[in-house]
C-alpha cells in the first residue's frame, strides 16, 4: 500500500545532495509522491525527479 504525501524541498546547494537521499527513503518506505514543490536546488531536484532522473 503506498501513502500519498506531498513534498515541499528547501534551498541551499548541500541540501539538494540531502534531498535526493530523502526522496529515495521515501520511494524504499512505500510513500507516493503526488505533488513537488521546491526552491532553488529544491527546484531543480524537483525537475530531475519528475523527469524520471532518479
Amino acid at each position: 500500500m503506498s501513502i500519498p504525501i506531498n513534498l515541499v524541498l528547501g534551498s541551499g546547494g548541500t541540501r539538494g545532495l540531502t534531498h535526493i537521499g530523502v526522496v529515495r527513503v521515501l520511494h524504499e518506505q512505500g510513500f507516493e509522491i503526488k505533488s513537488i514543490t521546491g526552491c532553488s536546488m529544491g527546484s531543480l531536484v524537483s525537475a530531475l525527479l519528475v523527469g524520471g532522473v532518479f
